[in-house]
C-alpha cells in the first residue's frame, strides 16, 4: 500500500472508512435500546456527547442552531477520532492527508451554502455576496466569491498542517530515542509530545467543526452580517 517510504493515499482512506465504522458501532450500541432513563452507561455517555455538542453548536449558531448539532457534531466526531489515529503505533491519522482533509473542507462549504439559500432564498445570498451599497457591487462581488473560496482552503491547510507536522515531530523523536539496553529497553522521548498530540486533536478538531459552525451562521443569518 506504500510507494517507496510515502504512504497510499488509499491508506488514509481506508483508515478514514475504518472510524466510520467504529463510530457507527457506538452510535448502533448506544442507541438499539434506548431508554428515557439510561440504564447503561454507554448511552449516558452517549447523552452526554450528544448535549454537550448540542449545547456547543447552539453558542456559535443561535436559536435553531440545534438542527445543524447533526452535522456539526459527526464532523467533530469524525475529526477528533482521525485526529487521535494517529498516536496510536503502527497507525497514522487520515487528517494528516491533505485529500482528506479537502474532502471534508469541500464537504462543509457545500453544506454552509445549501442551507444558506435553503433558508434565505437564493435572492438574499447574491445580495449578501453583492454587499452594500449595491453600487460597490463590482468590486465586493469578486472580492466576496474569492473569499468565499478561500474558507474551504484554509480548513483543510490548517487541520493537515497541524496532524501532519505533530506526526512528523513524533516520528522524529521516535527515532532518537534512547537504547538503555540495547534492543531492550528504550526510552519514549516521543511520550510527551504524544501527551501533547491529544491536546492538539481535540482543539483541531474544535476548531474545524467551530469555524464550520460559523459559516453555517453567517449563511443562514445574512441579514446580520
Amino acid at each position: 500500500m506504500e510507494h517507496g517510504s510515502e504512504p497510499s493515499p488509499w491508506l488514509f482512506f481506508e483508515l478514514a472508512c475504518g472510524v466510520i465504522v467504529i463510530l457507527s458501532l457506538f452510535a448502533f450500541l448506544a442507541t438499539r435500546r434506548l431508554k428515557k432513563v439510561p440504564t447503561s452507561h454507554l448511552q449516558t455517555f452517549a447523552e452526554i456527547v450528544v448535549s454537550s455538542l448540542n449545547s456547543f453548536v447552539v453558542s456559535i449558531i443561535g436559536h435553531g442552531g440545534e438542527k445543524y448539532t447533526p452535522f456539526i457534531g459527526t464532523l467533530f466526531l469524525f475529526i477528533l477520532c482521525m485526529n487521535l489515529m494517529g498516536l496510536i503505533p503502527g497507525l497514522k491519522s487520515p487528517t494528516a492527508n491533505l485529500n482528506i482533509t479537502a474532502s471534508l473542507a469541500i464537504i462543509v462549504f457545500i453544506y454552509y451554502n445549501w442551507v444558506g439559500i435553503k433558508e434565505t432564498g437564493i435572492k438574499a445570498r447574491l445580495k449578501h455576496l453583492m454587499g452594500e451599497p449595491l453600487w460597490l457591487a463590482p468590486l465586493m462581488f469578486p472580492i466576496h466569491i474569492i473569499g468565499e473560496f478561500a474558507r474551504p482552503l484554509s480548513l483543510a491547510i490548517r487541520l493537515y498542517g497541524n496532524i501532519f507536522g505533530e506526526e512528523t515531530i513524533i516520528a522524529i523523536l521516535a527515532g532518537m530515542s534512547i537504547y538503555i539496553i540495547p534492543k531492550v529497553v528504550v526510552i519514549p522521548v516521543q511520550f510527551p509530545m504524544m501527551v501533547f498530540g491529544v491536546l492538539t486533536a481535540v482543539v483541531q478538531a474544535l476548531v474545524f467543526s467551530m469555524l464550520a459552525a460559523t459559516y453555517i451562521s453567517m449563511a443562514v443569518h445574512t441579514d446580520e452580517h
